[in-house]
């Protein structure tokens, strides 16, 4: 069977139960007097951040980390999301409030402003997820860009001749 995470064109696994799994686990993981837990997540093929930040019930911060495995599950869920030409989503916020369901919030265009990374991120993950021309917003186009230049750098200092 070929695992979605290496073929972005295989059958993922099922989004919505990636979905309950996540707020699962960041339920369980929660301190008892937890009122609002938020992961935010920024994701490619090859790396991955993840924050959770949140609330208790007196109004304090809610301190704990991320659940062990939901870098997995995000990475799941964004394979599971791909959809061909148009590409997957960059960032997601998951907000679990006492007593009510989860909002989930898929960021899909706007850079996910992560701290400092190599533009041929960018690049492996449009090899990954490809988007079609027409879905490649003005930033990413800008890092592919930055990821082509950078290759060829590579490349070039591979062979020791410094012509391009």
């Amino acid at each position: 069977m070929t695992n979605p995470e290496n073929n972005p064109t295989a059958p993922a696994a099922d989004a919505d139960q990636v979905r309950d799994e996540l707020v699962q686990a960041l339920v369980s993981g929660a301190p008892p007097d937890w009122a609002e837990i938020h992961l935010e997540f920024r994701g490619s093929s090859t790396i991955c951040q993840e924050e959770v930040t949140g609330s208790t019930l007196s109004g304090g911060p809610l301190l704990m980390p991320p659940p062990p495995d939901s870098a997995q599950r995000l990475k799941q869920l964004r394979a599971a999301m791909y959809e061909p030409g148009r590409g997957t989503w960059f960032s997601a916020g998951i907000t679990v409030k006492r007593n009510e369901e989860a909002a989930f919030v898929f960021n899909y265009t706007d850079d996910p402003h992560w701290t400092p990374v190599s533009p041929t991120v960018f690049t492996l993950d449009q090899e990954r997820f490809p988007r079609d021309e027409q879905h490649i917003p003005a930033w990413l186009r800008q890092r592919l860009a930055e990821g082509a230049a950078t290759e060829r750098e590579h490349a070039r200092g591979r062979r020791g001749d410094g012509l391009a």
